[in-house]
């Protein structure tokens, strides 16, 4: 039991201290007094629970005829505790369970006093007597309180408001926020509250017997928006509510400082342009804007006219207006300005122009030029003829296969994906492929989304290179369409990175968009890895099958010791067989090691580093969305997921697709939030199937157990040929707490260093992976014999 306190008022401690000592049935007065004191000047609970507290009774001496005017209410309760408000001033507590019966008197000074250590579902009341400079009040007696029981679901929380925005006080570039709630009516002491502002900047964190409903978020940017999300919970968050959501936008740097060597000047308003025709070709235009509130130091104003080499004008601060003369200028033009101080350069403000010249001809001119136009629009129109049935006819040849195409076409929701979602499309720029340069060939893979194809690509210079396309299935809706094109838009900001499958451009066929991208001839890295482990299987097999007079048992390593040493020495280089996914199916053999598959993880690692400085979240990174080349260097692909999460907050995926329920971090099962955080946790997950050749992560347990499962602490445990040095960075990406996981440029030098002391099978021993296979396939034999 312990109390909260707050400072009294220093004339009252004075003459409470310099009161006469009097002796009573109890304790002494001066006891309460000195035990008031040193609470006052607590400033944490450790120091409060260090303050003495008396053990005996309690009898009011000298007595006093004034009310305590304690006016106690309820301020909140968990399982095994409350916490009541009071008027401010010293008291004496004592609490009951029962009508007559009093426990022992505790101290108290500030308006809140906590009870801790109670029974769940157990109402309890109290008796307050205030301390005064001239002795002990009347006894006030509170209400019953009663703890929640085990049980108990906690109400959702009522409200929730930003109180102030203002600087942090430790970073001058950086504002923290003050939020308060209203708790429901049940009352809880404690919350979770998670908040976010970025997918780099998520905040995990409990509010346990809050004393006031309120608390800070730090490091918050300007103009950023801010979500904030709350759940009431029992002592131990066993029972928690819904959660409560409220959003907030932080003011601008300016609104904050108003000042421009602090902050960049706002975005020019008002722009606008006016172009007067000088001769042929050449104008004069004039561009004006409107007066900012704060003067910057200048104006960098530039003209493209899309023919030449844009032109640009620096202005001073206190200019509105800018002129370039006799410019060369063509039917469009485009203008862009941005001001600049020592805080930095606005956001760029642009606008564009059409210039329509009239050109008069003489009505002899026009006689003349009628009937040449004439016939240039027939020949004209026989070549588009001829050439669009030649084209058909070899369309229709080179995609038999697309035998459903007319039905397709014959479909009343017919429609033009490139109108439909104009919004969506992409401008034309060097990602934008000639579509007749492009020959499809077999089918790599298929799923909700559409399917993935081989083909070949002709380049300007007419080399061919194989490619890998994905196109998206019949009929697709229109979220399906936006998805794809925000995975070519995701693919393009990616950029271009060794471990990142590489972005090789768009076309577009039949009104469909098609995605070009890098093709990675051994596949998804999760059918490697399970092609490794099955030719594992397949060794033992054969090596059994060779030495059936001799047979080698693993499981009894007293008696073939020798020979099952022997056997790992010559199977560390494994024999692997893969399916390369051409039309032309080939079988090669290749070595792998256990450096190999450290390599793989420490690759994934710098590819997704890549990634989250470039702020992008995978939100779907597994070993099947790994792809693999033939010189075993892997990228990481799939973009169709990755996006800035915060723009929708949810996950789903449509159609047939699922959710990835066993490679999702917990906050993302429980609040659907998405952010580099959750990405490391996937990629414990993909270190796990690394480790285990591929094996299904959490096996034997239904998804629908792994939220629970999680919750109560559990993490998957070290796989059998794995050291204790990778499990250590494997469990680090699983902590409860988001930010203290590793980043990935900690992860990616965390494996750094266990390849540079590599030493075979210290970290990662794929004879233990042999070892278990021997050991399925003997269990297997037993039961096939009975």
């Amino acid at each position: 039991m312990h109390t909260s306190s707050i400072k009294v008022d220093g004339m009252l401690l004075m003459l409470l201290l310099s009161f006469c000592t009097i002796t009573i049935h109890g304790f002494i007065f001066q006891d309460a007094l000195n035990i008031a004191e040193c609470l006052a000047v607590c400033k944490n609970e450790s120091c409060r629970d260090s303050c003495p507290q008396p053990t005996d009774g309690f009898e009011p001496y000298p007595r006093i005829k004034e009310e305590a005017g304690a006016n106690v209410s309820l301020h909140c309760r968990g399982t095994n505790s409350l916490i009541i408000k009071h008027t401010p001033g010293i008291y004496v507590i004592e609490q009951s369970v029962s009508v007559n019966t009093w426990g022992v008197a505790t101290v108290t000074n500030g308006e809140l006093s906590t009870f801790s250590n109670l029974t769940a579902n157990t109402f309890y009341r109290y008796r307050l007597y205030r301390l005064t400079q001239y002795g002990v009040s009347l006894a006030e007696t509170s209400n019953w309180f009663s703890t929640y029981a085990v049980d108990d679901q906690p109400r959702k929380v009522d409200h929730i408001s930003l109180l102030k925005i203002k600087e942090d006080s430790k970073n001058v570039c950086e504002l923290q926020a003050e939020i308060i709630f209203e708790p429901a009516e049940d009352r809880s002491c404690n919350y979770n509250i998670l908040s976010w502002s970025g997918e780099h900047n998520l905040i995990n964190f409990y509010l346990k017997t809050s004393l006031d409903f309120r608390f800070f978020l730090r490091r918050l940017r300007y103009e950023q928006n801010n979500t904030v999300s709350i759940r009431s919970g029992n002592d131990n968050f066993s029972q928690i509510s819904n959660e409560t959501i409220f959003t907030f936008v932080t003011p601008s740097c300016l609104e904050v400082h108003r000042n421009l060597s602090i902050c960049a000047p706002e975005k020019v308003k008002g722009l606008r342009a006016e172009h007067i025709r000088k001769h042929q070709g050449l104008y004069d235009i004039a561009v004006s804007w409107n007066k900012p509130i704060l003067q910057p130091d200048n104006y960098t104003v530039q003209f493209d006219s899309f023919r030449f080499e844009p032109s640009l004008l620096i202005v001073s601060g206190d200019a509105l207006e800018a002129f370039f003369l006799n410019v060369d200028v063509g039917p469009q033009y485009e203008i862009s300005i941005v001001a600049e101080s020592m805080g930095g350069v606005s956001l760029q403000s642009t606008i564009s122009g059409n210039i329509d010249e009239v050109v008069e001809l003489s009505y002899r001119e026009i006689i003349i030029a009628l009937p040449t136009l004439m016939i240039i629009a027939v020949v004209f129109g026989v070549i588009c003829m001829q050439h669009h049935k030649k084209k058909n006819k070899k369309i229709n040849m080179e995609y038999m296969h697309f035998e459903d195409s007319m039905d397709y076409l014959k479909k009343p929701l017919k429609r033009d994906y490139a109108v439909e979602n104009g919004d969506t499309l992409l401008l034309y720029d060097k990602f934008e492929l000639n579509s007749q340069k492009l020959k499809l060939k077999g089918v790599l893979g298929s799923g909700a989304y559409g399917i993935v194809r081989l083909a070949s690509l002709q380049d300007e210079f007419g080399d061919i290179t194989d490619v890998a396309v994905k196109m998206m299935k019949d009929d697709p809706t229109i979220e399906d369409i936006k998805s794809f094109h925000q995975e070519i838009s995701m693919m393009r900001s990616a950029g271009q990175h060794p471990n990142i499958v590489s972005l090789i451009g768009y076309c577009t066929l039949y009104n469909k968009p098609l995605l070009v991208v890098e093709y990675c001839s051994k596949g998804d890295l999760q059918t490697y890895l399970r092609t490794v482990w099955q030719n594992l299987v397949n060794a033992v097999f054969e090596r059994r099958t060779h030495l059936k007079f001799e047979p080698l048992s693993f499981a009894n390593k007293d008696i073939h010791q020798g020979k099952s040493e022997s056997f790992c020495k010559n199977t560390r280089t494994i024999t692997n067989r893969l399916y390369d996914i051409q039309q032309d199916v080939i079988k090669y053999t290749e070595n792998v090691t256990s450096a190999d598959l450290l390599n793989f993880a420490r690759q994934v690692a710098t590819g997704m580093e890549f990634l989250s400085s470039n702020r992008i979240v995978h939100r779907d990174l597994a070993a099947r969305n790994v792809l693999v080349r033939p010189d075993r260097v892997v990228k990481i692909s799939d973009f169709g997921l990755s996006r800035d999460i915060y723009q929708e907050n949810v996950y789903r995926k449509k159609g047939n697709g699922k959710l990835p329920l066993k490679w999702m971090a917990i906050e993302a099962l429980t609040h659907q939030i998405y952010t580099t955080y959750s990405d490391v946790w996937a990629f414990g997950i993909l270190l796990w199937e690394i480790v285990t050749l591929g094996a299904m992560p959490y096996p034997g347990t239904p998804t629908n157990r792994i939220l629970q499962l999680l919750k109560s602490g559990y993490r998957m445990e070290r796989p059998p040929n794995c050291g204790r040095e990778l499990y250590n960075i494997m469990h680090s990406c699983w902590n409860l707490r988001p930010q203290s996981r590793p980043t990935f440029t900690e992860l990616k030098q965390n494996l750094d260093k266990l390849l540079s002391n590599y030493s075979e099978n210290k970290y990662l021993n794929l004879c233990e992976v042999l070892q278990e296979s021997a050991d399925e396939i003997n269990e297997a034999r037993s039961l096939n014999a009975c």
